[in-house]
């Protein structure tokens, strides 16, 4: 009934943006409507607007935001503060949500994708074991989807079932493709089609694509280890280097603050007239402004470093978003640490 449900809530979204979420769900490995999915997330997304909507209201959150930004001068009227409270709080969860949403299809796939990559080499190797012996290459298919192959062989058995009960095998093929998003595994079955089509050498295109596939998950490797000084650099400044140094600065900036703070209103101009060229005074930004602009950035480096960690390592960027969440705590660690540090080392200079 909830699933029905789901359905009609999802139905006010284009066909175009329900046949490509289809399209993910089906890579990822679920067999749920796409509207049940983008239905549900909808209702989701409602639920938590409102929750947000309300805890803002409670707090004073855009309010006092905006009184910080703006100054404590400026006024807009209670309706429409609620106006944009309640604008702010669905935007933000809307697009929480569909992140969390799209990271989390996005690494279903990607790990399905490597799975199937992995495996597919020994597979194909089997499959043309079985066709060289006298099997069709259905039942080659079906002997050769063994436990070990893991997610591939539960796929392949479930297309060859329904190839078996009388569905079209290229047509069951092509849903074994829609299944995993891999650019090897749709060509590898291409040209079995192809083959099967023209009567060539079924066994030996899947040897020969077996042998392709295996020298390039070998070249990859060999990438991935050639370039692990560039990793070791890489996880280095954006979770160690990039938050020390913008915790450093930071202080810096309260630092000077207060020491101009105790120079007489003429700023060191008054002190010392004949420094013409050179006029010192205090940092044009507060340290609250930069603190906010140095957590951005860590928040923008830490992502950027994590997809170019994810194509070194795998060839994929998206493998990269899992090592996201580590490198962020650690480098919001280490740039909350090193101010509480610095902050207690230099609060005794100034009374």
């Amino acid at each position: 009934m909830l699933l029905g449900f789901y359905e009609t809530v999802g139905r006010l979204f284009s066909r175009e943006r329900i046949r490509e979420t289809e399209r993910m769900i089906r890579s990822a490995g679920y067999s749920q409507p796409a509207e049940a999915f983008v239905g549900f997330l909808l209702l989701v997304v409602s639920l938590l607007s409102l929750l947000a909507f309300f805890l803002m209201m409670n707090y004073s959150v855009l309010y006092s935001f905006i009184i910080a930004v703006l100054g404590p001068t400026f006024f807009m009227p209670e309706f429409a503060m609620w106006i944009l409270t309640f604008i702010v709080a669905v935007a933000a969860v809307a697009f929480s949500v569909w992140v969390l949403a799209w990271v989390f299809l996005l690494l279903q796939i990607e790990a399905r994708k490597s799975a199937v990559e992995t495996a597919l080499p020994d597979f194909l190797s089997l499959i043309a074991a079985n066709v060289r012996s006298g099997m069709t290459v259905d039942q080659a298919m079906w002997y050769a989807a063994k436990p070990d192959f893991g997610i591939l062989s539960i796929e392949v058995k479930a297309v060859i079932k329904s190839s078996f009960s009388g569905e079209p095998f290229e047509k069951a093929l092509d849903r074994l493709a829609l299944r995993f998003n891999s650019k090897v595994l749709e060509r590898t079955i291409l040209l079995v089609k192809q083959a099967m089509a023209t009567g060539g050498e079924v066994a030996e295109i899947m040897e020969i694509t077996a042998e392709d596939a295996r020298e390039v998950a070998i070249q990859r490797k060999d990438i991935a280890s050639t370039l692990i000084v560039y990793v070791i650099f890489l996880v280095f400044a954006s979770t160690f280097g990039t938050p020390f140094l913008f915790a450093v600065s930071n202080k810096l900036i309260v630092v000077l603050g207060m020491a101009f703070s105790y120079l007489p209103s003429g700023g060191l101009g008054a002190e010392v007239p004949q420094m013409t060229f050179i006029q010192p005074s205090a940092p044009v930004i507060t340290a609250g402004e930069f603190q906010w602009f140095s957590v951005a950035t860590i928040f923008i480096t830490c992502m950027i470093a994590s997809l170019i960690l994810g194509v070194i390592q795998s060839g994929s960027k998206t493998q990269g978003l899992k090592f996201f969440p580590f490198m962020l705590i650690m480098a919001y660690a280490i740039y909350f640490v090193v101010s509480s540090f610095l902050e207690s080392m230099f609060a005794s200079m100034f009374v």
